[in-house]
């Protein structure tokens, strides 16, 4: 009995890391472009106490470091506190020749009631819409949030890349309660983890 019992343990520990090796492999030699919106005179939305700028650099470049870790080639469209035209955006993630396009952002309204995640995607990328899809099942399985579900616009970021784009909306600095916790370290590891998986469900 033990023996049979050995023999199905050391089964489950090679499938789990089949499945690991896997998981990390799908984002092996990609080229990611990682947009963190907004940046130094450009703040983005601002209220309690959060700013969008910080928030999502934040994110992005932890995200950046959970790939990379995978083996991904990751460009950040901007690298600290910096402005860098929509446009020009874009067209770091085309002169890389990325195989996909993250923009990270956080959402604000009139109204402090509202919140949750959200995700954008350019109106005819099939490809692009799928990203979308799965990096908000991805953000909305990990946060627990109110899912304002995946939407096409016309943003730039989106009409002018080449490759598939999408962009992330984490939650509203707008709404304290989720406010509160975009400030801290715990979301933000979880943001980026929801991001990776995202990526790595799309490839």
């Amino acid at each position: 009995m033990k023996k049979y019992i050995g023999m199905l343990l050391a089964v489950l520990f090679l499938g789990m890391l089949f499945f690991a090796n896997e998981t990390e492999a799908s984002v092996e030699g990609k080229t990611i472009a990682l947009d963190a919106g907004h940046g130094d005179n450009d703040s983005g939305a601002s209220a309690n106490g959060l700013y969008e700028k910080e928030l999502v650099y934040d994110v992005a470049y932890r995200t950046k470091q959970r790939l990379e870790q995978a083996g991904a080639d990751v460009i950040m469209t901007r690298n600290g506190d910096d402005y860098i035209e929509l446009q020009e955006r874009a067209a770091i993630a085309n002169r890389n020749n990325a195989d996909i396009f993250v923009s990270v952002h956080a959402n604000a309204a009139s109204s402090t009631y509202a919140e949750g995640t959200e995700t954008y995607h350019y109106p005819t990328s099939d490809e692009g819409q799928r990203l979308a899809f799965n990096l908000q099942e991805s953000m909305v399985d990990e946060f627990d949030s109110d899912d304002r579900g995946v939407k096409s616009a016309n943003f730039s970021v989106l009409r002018n890349t080449a490759m598939p784009a999408a962009l992330v909306e984490l939650g509203f600095v707008t709404n304290s309660r989720e406010a509160e916790r975009m400030k801290t370290s715990s979301f933000r590891n979880e943001a980026a983890n929801a991001l990776y998986l995202g990526i790595h469900h799309h490839f």
